[in-house]
């Protein structure tokens, strides 16, 4: 391939017979969805757009057709399509959007802790073990690759940004906790690549690149880039749920197994609640303090041959 120039840069465009017919379907349900569910947010359509654009971006442009020959490039395709696109298409709230134009109930069953697993498999499968060099000689597998990333972000972030109908809800606090865990997973591998002493891709090396930096130093720039680029965009996913978490201050944020143990005890108290009743709904408290009054009244005392007898 020609140097990669800035002229390159923006001018190397290819077609991607896969990922951009996917694209303009996407774009024409989400429109159609649209234009059925009243008051739909602009904001929402635009973060869905933006995630089509970023998405034909990394597989289209010069940053997919360079990914094979610079690693620091793999790395730019890499938190595009494993971080900016997954975040986009969540606050774009494609799942909602389905619900209120089709009338259909439907939740989706995952949860944080199965997208922090797999997020975490992905990131290290595909950095600390062979599997970069078959990529690298297999376009398949670079395909399977990128649905990889593309999937294992979108599972992290769907129980942490938005409001997506999921079935079990993360506490605010859990949310930021995952978060920081898969900072902390982001820092660990790049940190890994940037002490790398070798080149562990002979597919880069059989390049023989006579422009740009040598391998070795463009493995380290890729390390950087995972640590300093992911933990900077996860700080600003970061940002948003402490804003989220502010905006939703007066609710109840305890989570879905603490909510689960407060309908226990208070049934267990003789508390008649509805399956589904709000837990914090002034039903709900009323039941809860007249338990409460109960429990706080007088016992009849037992006379003492009584309790012998007992």
């Amino acid at each position: 391939m020609t140097p990669l120039t800035w002229s390159t840069f923006f001018t190397t465009w290819t077609f991607s017979p896969v990922a951009d017919p996917l694209v303009l379907v996407a774009a024409a349900l989400y429109g159609w969805a649209v234009t059925r569910a009243r008051g739909w947010p602009v904001r929402r359509t635009l973060c869905f757009a933006a995630a089509l654009v970023a998405l034909v971006i990394a597989v289209d442009s010069s940053v997919d057709a360079y990914s094979h020959m610079l690693f620091s490039m793999h790395m730019a395709q890499h938190l595009l399509l494993i971080m900016v696109v997954p975040a986009l298409l969540v606050l774009g709230h494609p799942l909602e959007l389905a619900r209120r134009a089709t009338s259909a109930q439907f939740t989706v069953h995952t949860s944080a802790a199965l997208g922090l697993a797999c997020y975490t498999v992905v990131l290290v499968g595909t950095h600390l073990t062979p599997f970069m060099q078959v990529m690298l000689e297999h376009p398949v597998v670079h395909g399977v690759e990128q649905v990889l990333y593309l999937v294992s972000g979108y599972l992290l972030l769907l129980p942490l940004v938005g409001d997506e109908p999921v079935r079990r809800k993360v506490s605010h606090l859990l949310r930021l906790l995952v978060l920081f865990i898969a900072m902390v997973v982001d820092a660990v591998v790049g940190v890994v690549l940037m002490m790398t002493a070798y080149e562990p891709f002979p597919g880069y090396l059989a390049q023989h690149r006579t422009w740009g930096p040598d391998p070795l130093t463009d493995l380290h720039w890729g390390g950087v880039a995972m640590w300093v680029g992911g933990d900077g965009l996860m700080m600003l996913i970061g940002i948003v749920l402490i804003g989220q978490w502010i905006a939703n201050a007066g609710r109840n944020d305890t989570g879905p197994w603490l909510d689960a143990a407060r309908r226990k005890a208070l049934t267990d108290a003789g508390v008649d609640l509805n399956e589904n009743q709000d837990l914090d709904s002034d039903a709900a408290l009323e039941a809860y303090n007249t338990m409460l009054a109960r429990m706080a009244m007088p016992q009849p005392r037992v006379p003492a041959n009584d309790r012998e007898d007992r």
